[in-house]
């Protein structure tokens, strides 16, 4: 097994997603499978479409969202 280093931003944000996926699922689960979540569910965009949602959020903050990843996944 191989061993990376990585922010405290990037720890804290996988380990978030690692208590969400056990919440759900109510199973135990790693880092390892969080990454294997997030790459199945990778998906690549345009950077002008991407822009758009920047620009939708920002116009529309009473709608809620705040980040790209709530907005497309309401969508």
């Amino acid at each position: 097994m191989k061993t990376i280093r990585i922010s405290d931003n990037t720890h804290r944000e996988l380990t978030r997603l690692l208590g969400k996926m056990m919440a759900k699922t109510g199973k135990t689960q790693t880092y390892n499978d969080v990454v294997d979540a997030l790459i199945s569910q990778l998906i690549f965009m345009p950077a002008a479409l991407l822009e758009k949602i920047d620009d939708a959020i920002e116009a529309n903050k009473q709608l809620g969202y705040t980040t790209r990843e709530e907005f497309i996944e309401a969508a």
